[in-house]
């Protein structure tokens, strides 16, 4: 099964007051960080950058929002992702947003084996989601993402847990313990300089 790899890299981070994909931890960006996450496993990868303008590898796919759906949230960046993934021929595709530095490449793999007889994967941690750490297949997924979008119905959860799922838990990722750290989202200037 071919796979893209998309970083999710659209967001405004007003909260990091600028480009958060940019954002330097440990002497590398956000965004290298997702990459390099996601390249060992994917055969194209892309980066969903809203409506800008960010300098990537040449052979990284600028991947912006499309009309009718500009700057939708997530919704929007995963829509674009899946019709590159849809135009590149690769069957699924994995997501991480740029701002989970620890996510590792072995719980990436782990999502997308997880992919068998499921449509959507992705995780939850201490009850709460991270929806936009997953793994889709494409053909469906294209299809209840502009759906969703079309009906105006911007929440990554509920339409993940509408289709069909797998969500693993925090029994399942023991092995991706202290879980904390794995899932530490770096949201503000504090959360950056606590990760340093």
């Amino acid at each position: 099964m071919s796979v893209l790899g998309l970083v999710l890299a659209g967001g405004l981070a007003s909260r990091l007051g600028g480009d958060k994909a940019l954002r330097e931890l440990k002497g590398h960006t956000l965004l290298t960080l997702a990459i390099e996450a996601l390249k060992p496993l994917c055969d194209v990868l892309a980066v969903s950058t809203g409506s800008r303008n960010i300098p990537l590898p040449p052979d990284v796919l600028t991947v912006p929002d499309l009309e009718p759906y500009m700057m939708q949230g997530p919704l929007s960046g995963l829509y674009a992702g899946l019709k590159a993934a849809q135009a590149a021929g690769a069957e699924s595709a994995l997501a991480l947003a740029c701002d989970l530095p620890h996510v590792s490449t072995a719980l990436l793999a782990r999502l997308h084996q997880e992919l068998m007889g499921h449509d959507v994967v992705f995780c939850e941690h201490g009850g709460l989601p991270e929806p936009l750490v997953c793994a889709l297949r494409t053909a469906p997924m294209l299809a209840a993402v502009e759906n969703s979008l079309a009906a105006g119905s911007l929440r990554v959860v509920p339409l993940w847990k509408r289709c069909r799922c797998r969500l693993l838990t925090d029994a399942d990722l023991a092995a991706f313990a202290p879980l904390e750290r794995t899932f530490a989202n770096i949201n503000t200037p504090e959360d950056l300089a606590r990760e340093q």
